[in-house]
């Protein structure tokens, strides 16, 4: 092989790495995005959830001090009975003074089972609202599982068809070369080349030695002694 040609080889070979490295992204980004619509459906669901229990809690507050005031009228209405039963001015005085106080208490219930039937009436419409939440969470759900499934279908095949593209150009390399170019990539895959900079290393931008960068004008293998890629001459270089 021509040392031209094992330029150009290396040259490849890392251009087909990173389209592999940046297709292997996108398909991780598919099951984040999922992930991401999952979480907000989670999130609304619970969302809808304490609207419900808000608006129950509320209800059973306000049922609760109807209950009370119930139970208050009919003790009012009790002692009111017992007045005319009364032997002395004090029994009926006592009394009386029951049912001022008793009267007083259930008209701070009434207050209070307005407040709470109004707080009933004023959470109700979070409950549809939260539901309508839950709903366009997973609308939007459906739609990104949709839209992933499709677009792992297409880049499993470009990653297919890149993966057998990466293994014939692999071949072209002379096996001294080929060995190196293999431990490197295994280390660091798309990252492990990086095209010559001047006298500098693309990758790390550490400068290399004179010899190093005839050497690789020459098309011959060398790495960067700082940070181990592999270099090439770039196109623009020839």
């Amino acid at each position: 092989m021509s040392v031209a040609l094992v330029t150009e080889t290396l040259r490849t070979l890392h251009r087909i790495h990173r389209q592999l490295a940046d297709l292997t992204e996108q398909l991780a980004a598919g099951p984040r995005t999922v992930a991401v619509r999952t979480k907000q459906v989670e999130a609304a669901e619970a969302k809808k959830t304490a609207a419900h229990d808000d608006v129950k809690k509320a209800k059973v507050s306000a049922d609760q001090k109807q209950l009370q005031l119930k139970s208050a009228e009919t003790k009012i209405r009790d002692l009111q009975g017992k007045l005319n039963a009364c032997k002395t001015n004090r029994e009926y005085q006592t009394l009386t003074e029951q049912i001022a106080a008793d009267t007083m208490a259930t008209k701070v219930l009434e207050d209070e089972i307005l407040e709470a039937l109004e707080r009933v009436d004023a959470l109700k419409p979070t409950v549809p609202a939260a539901e309508g939440e839950v709903a366009a969470a997973k609308k939007l759900l459906d739609e990104a599982k949709a839209r992933v499934a499709a677009e792992t279908s297409r880049l499993e095949g470009e990653v297919g068809r890149v993966r057998m593209e990466l293994e014939t150009v692999e071949r072209e390399l002379p096996d001294d070369a080929r060995d190196k170019y293999a431990r490197i990539v295994k280390q660091k895959g798309a990252d492990g080349m990086a095209p010559l900079e001047g006298q500098s290393c693309g990758g790390c931008f550490q400068q290399i030695t004179g010899n190093m960068v005839s050497d690789l004008m020459l098309g011959k293998i060398a790495a960067c002694r700082s940070c181990g890629r592999l270099l090439y001459v770039p196109e623009s270089s020839r």
